[in-house]
């Protein structure tokens, strides 16, 4: 797999999403040091161990069947475009650096992954749909997910970090974190609050839909699945 690769820089492209700090879930302190006004979070998921689960998961989540498999729809309004997107990229100290080039991938079956650039509407079960932007994309040998941002102030605007780790001991982990701000509205903001809470009750079924035996919507990643190692225990924390 290549490096990170978050979305181009240099172009003219205004960032069109609804909140300023662009990129910063990809910050390890982020949610030590969240941007002003905003909530925190990350959440870890165990999903077995070895190569073939790390590989099979990494097909899955790059095709939209974490979300998928938590029954959230999701419909791509435009596919990226690789010289018209300026996104952010950060060294771990938080310094800016050159993005790499961007390198088309697939998962086994064919289907194209999530790339840098790429606009969708996504909708939690019983909620109004809301537009998101892929700020960046994760690809190297331990690490494989995406970000995206809101588009819109239909709900909580932030930034979800999406991510599946291959650890030195061998084990693999889903990762969510990210940062969101409520919405102030309804009674003393009373519903924003609800909404925040939703938006984060969402992340621990999109996390489950990666573990063995889920059957995510799409069906991207199968094939490899047959070859990822049985038994494994999940562990959440």
């Amino acid at each position: 797999m290549s490096q990170e690769t978050p979305a181009r820089r240099g172009s003219h492209v205004q960032m069109p999403v609804t909140y300023a700090a662009v990129g910063a879930s990809k910050l390890p302190d982020i949610v030590r040091f969240p941007p002003n006004g905003s909530t925190p979070y990350e959440e870890s998921l165990r999903l077995g161990s070895g190569q073939p689960r790390f590989l099979t998961a990494s097909s899955l989540l790059m095709t939209w069947a974490a979300q998928r498999g938590a029954e959230i729809t999701v419909e791509e309004l435009d596919s990226a475009k690789l010289d018209g997107y300026a996104g952010p990229d950060f060294a771990a100290d938080g310094t800016p650096v050159a993005p790499a080039d961007l390198e088309e991938q697939f998962a086994p079956d064919g289907t194209p992954f999530i790339a840098p650039g790429t606009r969708a509407r996504v909708a939690l079960p019983g909620a109004i749909a809301r537009e998101v932007l892929v700020i960046y994309t994760i690809s190297d040998a331990r690490q494989v997910g995406f970000a995206w941002g809101t588009a819109d102030h239909a709900g909580p605007v932030g930034e979800q970090l999406f991510l599946v780790e291959h650890r030195e001991d061998d084990s693999v982990w889903a990762i969510g974190r990210g940062f969101l701000e409520a919405p102030k509205e309804g009674l003393f903001g009373r519903k924003g609050k609800q909404a925040l809470q939703s938006t984060l009750d969402a992340i621990t079924a999109q996390l489950k839909a990666l573990l063995p035996g889920a059957t995510p919507e799409n069906g991207a990643g199968q094939d490899a699945a047959e070859s990822s190692e049985p038994g494994s225990t999940p562990e959440a924390s």
